[in-house]
């Protein structure tokens, strides 16, 4: 399932190196995959230190607890990774129909949840343990971000759109393979028929960084900082209306998407999809102290 179904607002890009899940969806090759979770803890300290510009003491305190989620998420985390994979091959394997590909999408929502509890679980301590320097350091890097969102012209508009076909397009191709002329027109349209919210998600996410500065600047503590972190990126309990909408209405057009390219599939490109999700099964697999498949999901 394609990432922009759930549009993750994470609170710093500690987020992105450890959805493993969502690396794996078009961003790199099965071997990749192994080897950045093999690098987790390096990259997960590289992230952290970036956002929060971490002392010593600091790293030195934090690291057991990094040491011991990555251990937990190798062992409780990667059956479930590895099952999904396994679910799309079968689907695959039998041609999509809408059930499957629902049944998928429900999956994948609820891995981005497991995934996501785990994070916050891990980033919390560290927020809690933030310093007057370090909120300060934090705060300018959400800057950064706001003023990359505050392009709302008609220009920035189309472009988004257009970037937005691209990934779909080279998502669709790292999958299956070159796309046909029909495949490209389908990729096209149904990217320029979703919804734009840049600017509603923009403003939501502003409001949630926001009054996660406020906690660190006062020094809440990890219970409290879980919590917040918790609903807003685990359950969207502050979500506004209007963007669980949008989410209904993006996750339709991937729907749509992923049932028009699985009927335009050419021999070899069924071949090629089947290989990258069988590869990506076994890497989650092999990646596991003991090799388990969590309980099937999709029938």
């Amino acid at each position: 399932m394609h990432p922009s179904v759930v549009r993750p607002n994470h609170p710093w890009k500690l987020l992105i190196p450890l959805i493993l899940l969502l690396a794996a969806l078009g961003l790199g090759g099965c071997s990749a995959v192994r080897i950045a979770y093999q690098g987790a803890d390096v990259a997960v300290r590289h992230y952290a230190d970036d956002f929060l510009d971490l002392d010593s003491e600091q790293v030195a305190a934090w690291q057991p607890q990094l040491d011991q989620a990555l251990a937990r998420h190798r062992s409780e985390e990667l059956p479930y990774l590895a099952r999904f994979f396994e679910d799309a091959l079968v689907g695959v394997s039998r041609d999509l129909d809408r059930t499957r590909v629902e049944c998928l999408e429900d999956q994948f929502l609820t891995l981005y949840r497991r995934q996501a509890r785990w994070v916050v679980d891990l980033a919390a301590p560290l927020l809690a343990a933030a310093g007057p320097s370090q909120a300060r350091r934090l705060e300018a890097r959400f800057r950064e971000d706001w003023a990359e969102a505050a392009d709302l012209s008609a220009a920035a508009v189309a472009r988004r759109e257009r970037k937005r076909a691209q990934r779909y397009g080279d998502a669709a191709s790292w999958w299956i393979g070159g796309l046909s002329e029909a495949q490209t027109t389908l990729v096209r349209s149904t990217a320029a028929a979703m919804p734009d919210t840049a600017a509603a998600w923009a403003a939501y996410r502003r409001s949630r960084q926001e009054g996660l500065l406020r906690l660190v600047q006062r020094g809440a503590d990890t219970s409290e900082i879980q919590s917040y972190l918790s609903d807003w990126l685990v359950e969207h309990r502050d979500l506004p209306p209007s963007l669980g909408e949008a989410v209904v209405s993006l996750r339709e057009g991937v729907t749509r998407l992923l049932l028009g390219l699985d009927q335009s599939l050419s021999a070899a490109q069924r071949v090629q999809f089947q290989r990258r999700l069988r590869g990506l099964r076994d890497d989650f697999l092999a990646l596991q102290p003991t090799a388990v498949l969590a309980g099937a999901q999709c029938p």
